[in-house]
């Protein structure tokens, strides 16, 4: 009984230790946003060359991966996927503070502050480490933190090693920096320059261990049934969005707004890998991508409806008055009101029958059941129709029937 209590308190000890290491990390990544964010405040209106993204936006990254990963690490400390994103939100954090501060350091207060060249140095290549693990690892190893087969396990090893090349080499390359192009990098080596390598050319190996992770994950997906499966619909429901906001986001200078439609996917995407890890309300993934679908396409076809009718009555209305009208506009509102429900209703029958067509099919023959159960008076026919109605809609091996005949036993 003594070595039984003490093997029951091992594992409850290192769970306590994960948990303090991982709720510690996402501490200092949240010192280390809010330090970044107080110098953005410092020198928002300070002039900075162009870039992708918004100024602070890693700042979300480092609030929900590391939260997420503590979150994991908690429930799950062995979880190699809990430790990455804690990895994540911590860079993440840094990367924010760096950024700032060189811009605080280097043009706002220019000189006021020590170290400015050297965060410009961490903040050129700090993003590789941090994204590197969660766009290689992650797809390697989610949802349940092994490689698929041991065969992969070169993959891991490359998609590692060419992050850490990438790494090496945005820190070392000789010449300016991407945005501080008056600044040379004080740590450059002119060995590297003299070889014609460069930091953008150390993404082509990086670019190759991403597909072929993306590969792994695909083949699990074709591979996966159940629970795993469910998991696995999660993460592909929030890449999806994720998908859906790229082009926004690659297009910051015309549309400002799109990173953050960017940004807002990505973070879905770690909230539906947390949710999948930890198996919270992990069945609901179908009734989420059934009413996403739902309400995607009924926006859509309510938003076409309503600007073809809004311009059509204004084309009438100039042709009878010479001018546009406001009832135009009323019209139309009117319009998409009077055909939101009837639409909804005709947009869930079809995706049910398209994409759901076996729980379709059960649902008619269950409000079949329920209208020959209210009708029914033959005892007869109603076995008849129940076990019907069990083996069309569960599909089991074998069904019986016991009905209690009185009192004194069953039938």
């Amino acid at each position: 009984m003594i070595r039984l209590s003490a093997e029951r308190t091992a594992p409850s000890s290192s769970f306590r230790t994960a948990a303090w290491l991982a709720w510690s990390l996402w501490a200092l990544a949240m010192a280390l946003a809010g330090l970044g964010i107080v110098f953005l405040a410092l020198s928002y209106s300070t002039p900075v060359p162009p870039r992708w993204g918004p100024r602070g936006f890693p700042a979300i990254a480092a609030l929900v991966s590391s939260t997420i990963g503590a979150l994991i690490v908690s429930n799950r400390p062995r979880h190699p996927v809990g430790w990455i994103f804690a990895w994540l939100g911590l860079l993440s954090g840094a990367q924010v503070f760096v950024e700032e501060y060189r811009v605080y350091a280097l043009l706002t207060m220019a000189g006021s502050l020590p170290g400015g060249e050297i965060s410009a140095w961490i903040a050129n290549w700090i993003w590789v480490p941090a994204v590197a693990p969660a766009i290689t690892l992650l797809f390697l190893l989610f949802p349940t933190g092994q490689l698929l087969s041991p065969a992969w396990r070169p993959v891991a090893w490359f998609a590692a090693i060419s992050a850490v090349g990438t790494t090496v080499l945005g820190a070392f390359a000789p010449g300016p920096f991407e945005q501080f192009a008056y600044l040379n990098n004080p740590f450059g080596i002119e060995a590297l320059g003299n070889l014609g390598i460069s930091a953008s050319s150390a993404l082509v190996p990086l670019m190759v261990a991403v597909l072929a992770s993306v590969a792994s994950l695909i083949l699990r997906i074709r591979r996966s049934s159940g629970e795993e499966r469910l998991q696995l619909k999660w993460f592909v429901y929030a890449a999806v969005l994720v998908a859906l906001a790229l082009p926004g986001g690659a297009s910051y200078q015309r549309f400002p707004a799109g990173p953050i439609f960017l940004i807002s996917g990505m973070a879905l995407t770690q909230v539906a890998v947390g949710v999948a890890i930890l198996k919270y309300r992990l069945y609901d993934i179908d009734l989420l991508i059934n009413r996403t679908l739902v309400y995607g396409s009924l926006t859509l076809v309510l938003a076409a409806v309503y600007f073809a009718g809004v311009a059509l009555l204004q084309a009438s209305f100039r042709a009878l008055t010479g001018q546009d009208s406001p009832l135009a506009v009323v019209l139309s509102t009117l319009a998409i009101a009077a055909l939101f429900n009837p639409l909804r209703r005709r947009i869930q029958a079809f995706i049910d029958r398209r994409f759901y067509r076996r729980k379709f099919d059960a649902g008619l023959l269950l409000a079949e059941f329920g209208r020959t159960v209210r009708d029914e008076v033959d005892l007869g026919r109603m076995q008849e129709v129940l076990i019907g109605t069990v083996q069309d809609t569960l599909q089991p091996a074998h069904v019986s029937l016991w009905l209690r005949s009185g009192p004194g036993g069953l039938k």
